[in-house]
């Protein structure tokens, strides 16, 4: 079995605490405590749960471990793409044509969501509604994605196929010979946005403990008992838990059902104006279709954000630096001088087999929200919402995630080797379509 994340280590990034102004006031639980609603986690399901039942008049106490957006809400790029990681006919393949339907529709309205509450609560979440990038980084990808962003525009969103000069003038670089920008998507400071949910959902009357980890959680006859290290219990009619790759800790039917793995960013000082002005200029995220981590950001200051591989499962070991400065000087030949890394850090994400989340009702009055794998801005707020939904009792079948059984994955206990072996062939096959990408560079300055 893969060992579960811990919890040392990892402080929050001080770049993205640096823009998302005070952190909210709260402290660890010195008291036994009876609420109705118990949220575990405080990360952007837990908050968004939480804020949205104090909507609708129903209070719930939230409880973290560490500090508020301490795990992957606080250390995420910040984008926010307006689907899953599947298209519409795979998810189809997968949950049947009327739970695929809910499940995409959500992902397409996430984004929507998160601006509105950043905008509704005026949050320090520096929001960027200019959309999204996804570039082909290689000629063998260019028809996949072009059919791709085909198959949206058919189904009537606001995204558009970018070819040769309008496509690098978007991106700023040579690179690419073909892009697809989708409207609805954009990005977001990831920990300020955590922080203004937390600070609405305290406005609204919500409870936040923090620094308080629960070791145990069992079931008497009427309530929910929620055990902490330092001593007290809470009790709790209803449960809620939003640890993502931390769940397995507090719930061991989901520890065969994810794979907690690492995922790496980088942010450099700021870049000469002009440069900075010349790279994305109008602001959208990009990825590109490499296997490894692509995301590339330019923040209001100049700072470039970048994701960046490094170790799969351990805390320890260096990020692949040198490989992104290659990286980056291939697309921003102009950027290698300029290139300077501030800070680096990395935080746990809850990977599912099917690369979708889950919703899951494991006992009366025991919810579980899980799976983002590097989506959460956007898809774990929704999913708070429809979390705080299914705890006022909404029908199922009016959610946007479909509930589902938890399924262990038969290959949970050799998953490490066999992800890292993926990753080492992904890798080979980014360093071959690098190589080429530099011969054929090469040839035409030679023509």
């Amino acid at each position: 079995m893969l060992p579960q994340p811990d919890f040392t280590g990892d402080p929050i990034p001080a770049y993205l605490a640096s823009l998302a102004g005070p952190a909210p006031l709260t402290g660890p639980l010195a008291d036994d405590l009876d609420t109705d609603i118990a949220i575990v986690g405080a990360g952007f399901a837990g908050l968004s749960a939480a804020l949205h039942l104090a909507e609708a008049g129903i209070r719930a106490t939230l409880i973290d471990a560490r500090a508020i957006g301490w795990g992957a809400s606080g250390r995420a790029f910040g984008q926010m793409a307006p689907a899953t990681k599947l298209s519409l006919q795979e998810l189809e393949g997968l949950l049947g044509t009327e739970r695929a339907a809910r499940l995409d529709a959500a992902a397409a309205q996430g984004p929507s969501l998160v601006f509105d509450l950043v905008h509704r609560y005026h949050m320090a979440a520096a929001p960027t509604t200019s959309g999204t990038l996804v570039a082909a980084h290689a000629p063998r990808k260019v028809a996949a994605l072009r059919r791709s962003g085909q198959a949206l525009q058919k189904r009537g969103f606001p995204v558009h196929i970018l070819e040769g000069p309008e496509a690098q003038a978007l991106i700023g670089s040579e690179a690419y010979e073909l892009a697809i920008l989708d409207e609805r998507g954009g990005s977001v400071n990831p920990l300020g946005f955590a922080w203004g949910l937390a600070r609405a959902a305290i406005e609204h009357g919500v409870v936040i403990h923090t620094d308080t980890p629960i070791h145990a959680l069992r079931r008497n006859s009427t309530r929910w008992l929620l055990e902490t290290r330092q001593g007290p219990i809470v009790r709790a009619r209803m449960v809620i838990v939003t640890a993502n790759a931390f769940a397995g800790r507090l719930l061991p039917e989901l520890r065969r059902t994810i794979i907690p793995m690492r995922a790496w960013q980088a942010v450099s000082a700021p870049l000469p104006a002009r440069l900075a002005a010349s790279i994305l200029p109008s602001r959208q995220t990009l990825n590109d279709t490499q296997r490894m981590p692509s995301g590339i950001r330019v923040h209001a200051d100049g700072c470039l954000q970048v994701g960046v591989d490094g170790p799969l499962f351990s805390r320890d070991g260096a990020v692949h630096l040198a490989k992104l400065n290659k990286r980056l000087a291939r697309l921003f030949p102009s950027i290698a001088p300029h290139l300077q890394w501030r800070e680096t850090w990395g935080g746990w994400a809850d990977m599912t087999a099917d690369n979708v989340p889950h919703l899951h009702k494991l006992a009366p009055d025991l919810f579980v929200g899980v799976g983002f794998g590097g989506r959460g801005v956007a898809m774990a707020t929704s999913m708070g919402r429809d979390l705080a939904l299914l705890a006022q009792a909404v029908p199922e079948t009016a959610l946007g995630y479909p509930l589902s059984e938890p399924k262990a994955l038969w290959y949970h206990a050799i998953a490490r080797p066999l992800v890292t072996a993926l990753a080492m062939r992904y890798r080979i096959e980014d360093q071959w379509d690098a190589w080429r990408f530099d011969r054929r560079r090469g040839s035409m300055s030679h023509a």
